[in-house]
């Protein structure tokens, strides 16, 4: 009995740590950084459709929360606003996502608003402290990101791109761009990984444990790339 209630805490734990990742990957957290991509630090290339106002994001295979919203409410030069918000009930998702910085809390609903350079090159997000890339498309296997946050370095890398149509993506199969994120710290986390396409944006988020499981969710963009 004893055992089963510990493993049941654990399971619990991640479930919920898990949703915390997700908050991290869609930069709900303020971090200070420092993007070392280029001298200005920011990337190149023309907004697309999916950074135009109106356009909407949604999540699949996401059971930790539900009325998971994202939608690019303005766009100011090459940098769009995304309202994101969704709705926990659970008190241990909710005791984790407290402490997570400049959260606003509606009841068990919980906002925020985070800008994105969203171009035809790539995806970066903006903060007032710095950017921080997440993929340029045209970037080669073994190409780098790198970063401090909350004095930790934090590194990205491309370690796959695929050649022929090998990720499942709603109805058919997409090639995509793997990117790998190791040094934040994350407590119980091996690496995030992110999977990436030209014409779709951010497809899928993989989060490896350090006990050997992975959980894995797919993002969807009402708006594609041009």
């Amino acid at each position: 009995m004893i055992f089963s209630k510990l493993k049941i805490k654990t399971t619990m734990k991640k479930k919920w740590m898990y949703l915390g990742l997700l908050i991290t990957a869609f930069g709900l957290n303020s971090c200070e950084l420092i993007d070392n991509i280029k001298a200005d630090g920011k990337i190149g290339g023309s907004t697309t459709p999916m950074s135009e106002v109106g356009n909407t994001f949604t999540v699949s295979g996401l059971t930790e929360a539900t009325n998971v919203t994202a939608a690019v409410t303005a766009l100011e030069g090459d940098v769009s606003e995304v309202a994101i918000s969704m709705t926990l009930t659970d008190p241990t998702a909710k005791e984790i996502a407290k402490a997570i910085p400049d959260l606003n809390w509606e009841g068990d609903k919980i906002s925020v608003k985070r800008k994105y350079r969203i171009t035809d090159e790539g995806i970066q997000s903006v903060h007032d402290e710095g950017n921080l890339t997440m993929v340029k498309y045209d970037d080669k296997v073994g190409d780098t990101y790198s970063l401090k946050m909350n004095g930790k370095n934090v590194r990205r890398e491309i370690t796959s791109k695929s050649t022929d149509d090998d990720y499942p993506y709603a109805f058919f199969d997409i090639k995509v761009l793997k990117v790998e994120e190791t040094g934040r710290g994350l407590p119980g986390v091996s690496k995030l990984v992110y999977f990436l396409n030209h014409r779709f944006g951010l497809v899928g988020i993989r989060v490896d444990f350090e006990d050997g499981s992975q959980r894995e969710f797919n993002v969807f963009s009402f708006k594609e790339n041009s």
